[in-house]
């Protein structure tokens, strides 16, 4: 199985994937790379589709469970400068999907550009957070989304416009396509209230999660017309405990792991709940 010779300094075999992770859990990925340009990840993809080989697309690793089985096909990491690009142009801030959240956060705030300072404390990266439309209680990502842009598993790339874009609650219509660029729209507003407003929404989110440094996955999500964390009472199973996997008694739908946790106690935690 042979990848085009300008690409094959690129594929490193069996990389392990738990490092790439916050839960340091998983094994090998068959076939990984990290491409430094658009070019070498539309070349990249579509040696995967010629080979019949499966793709998957690794974000900053906040929410991920890998098997120690590992990964079957092709692993791509889009953290790479070229690939993490942030870029603003008046009211519209551009962002290259490897690029952090968090990052492009601070330069919208920085820039003077409100809209999406409400999701400061919110892990992962813009690519990710737009798949899975980040958000808080009464915002999302999905709102500011005016265009993306896709590679095709051949290797083409295709712009996405609003129009053709469908956000619900925590999903998209994207969650098959791979995603290069995000263009957000957002709105004029004063640096240092923005400033204000992202610090208290990033002490407020980080108060609703695990300490800093705990391996840790957000399991679950809010079910329609119900709280989590009330459901999560009621059925008795704050601070739920298998070996070296429980829920958190303090941080509802979090899931902790500490020592030698494998994915498949994730998993059955997981199911008990």
């Amino acid at each position: 199985m042979e990848f085009s010779k300008s690409i094959q300094h690129l594929i490193r075999r069996h990389e392990p994937l738990a490092p790439y992770t916050w839960l340091q859990i998983g094994g090998p990925a068959s076939f990984f790379a990290e491409p430094n340009s658009l070019d070498e990840l539309s070349l990249l993809l579509a040696d995967a589709h010629r080979l019949s080989l499966p793709v998957r697309l690794l974000g900053g690793g906040s929410n991920i469970l890998c098997r120690e089985a590992g990964v079957d096909g092709l692993v791509l990491n889009l953290a790479t400068a070229e690939l993490s690009k942030i870029e603003i142009r008046e009211q519209r801030l551009i962002a290259r999907a490897g690029a952090q959240l968090n990052h492009v956060i601070s330069a919208a705030v920085g820039a003077g550009l409100a809209g999406v300072e409400h999701l400061a404390g919110i892990p992962g990266t813009i690519g990710g957070g737009v798949v899975s439309n980040a958000g808080v209680t009464n915002d999302d990502l999905g709102s500011r989304v005016d265009r993306v842009t896709v590679i095709d598993r051949d290797g083409t790339l295709t712009p996405v416009e609003r129009q053709q874009l469908q956000f619900g609650f925590r999903r998209s219509n994207l969650e098959d396509r791979v995603i290069v660029e995000v263009e957000l729209m957002l709105d004029s507003m004063d640096a240092v209230e923005l400033t204000r407003r992202m610090q208290t929404n990033w002490i407020v989110k980080r108060k609703s999660q695990p300490q800093s440094g705990t391996r840790t996955v957000q399991a679950f999500i809010e079910p329609d017309g119900a709280s989590l964390a009330e459901l999560l009472r009621q059925a008795a199973v704050e601070g739920l405990a298998d070996g070296e996997v429980s829920l958190s008694a303090h941080h509802p739908g979090y899931l902790c792991v500490a020592g030698q946790a494998t994915s498949d106690q994730v998993l059955a935690l997981i199911d008990q709940v």
